[in-house]
Order: structure tokens, then C-alpha cells, then sequence
């Protein structure tokens, strides 16, 4: 059975109790970590055609890193949340409830947009 948000956290909690981390979980520093754990995901993809992604993919041993830097991304995301006292469930409901505003369904399938020009286009 899968654990809980809540559990996770108090897992997570446990394990940097254990080694004393609590001292260096301050938010610039975790911010810092969660930004390292996304680049090294990224590097999991940098460079790779769709062809090559799909056999990774079906490769149980290379897309078992993958999983790893999402998981790490997931940990110090669950740390950041816990310090900031930010409940990440109430807060991504409420984002998504500002996405269907902002992007109704009629005005947005199919289309993407660039931040950089504010261009649409289908795909």
C-alpha cells in the first residue's frame, strides 16, 4: 500500500532528524537542491531523439534513474513544503482550479503557447 503525503513527510522529517540535517534545511539551500535535482534530470534527457527516450523507457535499469531524480525532486519538494508550512495538495487544488480559468478548455485544446513571444500554436 502506497504511504501518504503525510506520511512521506513524516518519514522524511524522521530521516533528517536522525542526522542532525535540520540545521542546513533553510529555504535558499533548499531551493538550491531542488534546482540541482532538476538539472540532473534534465540531463537524463539532454540530447536524446524520441527514439532513443522510448528504449530507455522500456529499459527497467536506465529508466530506474529517471525514477530516482524524480524522486529526488519529490523529496525536496516535500521539504521545502514542510518548512514553508505550504500544504502542497490544498495549494496545487487551488492552482488548478486557477488553470481552468485561464486556460477553458474552448480557447486551449490543442494549443500550446510560448512565454517568450506569447504566441500560440497547435501541434
Amino acid at each position: 500500500m502506497a504511504l501518504t503525503l503525510e506520511e512521506i513527510t513524516r518519514e522524511i522529517k524522521q530521516f533528517c532528524s536522525e542526522r542532525d540535517w535540520d540545521k542546513f534545511l533553510k529555504p535558499k539551500d533548499l531551493i538550491l537542491a531542488l534546482v540541482s535535482e532538476i538539472g540532473e534530470l534534465a540531463e537524463c534527457f539532454r540530447w536524446l531523439s524520441e527514439e532513443e527516450l522510448d528504449k530507455i523507457l522500456k529499459n527497467h535499469e536506465k529508466k530506474k534513474k529517471i525514477e530516482e531524480e524524480v524522486a529526488d525532486i519529490l523529496y525536496w519538494l516535500i521539504i521545502i513544503s514542510d518548512k514553508l508550512g505550504i500544504d502542497m495538495l490544498k495549494v496545487l487544488e487551488n492552482k488548478m482550479e486557477i488553470n481552468k480559468k485561464r486556460f477553458p478548455i474552448e480557447e486551449s485544446k490543442g494549443v500550446h503557447t510560448n512565454p517568450i513571444d506569447g504566441s500560440k500554436g497547435r501541434r
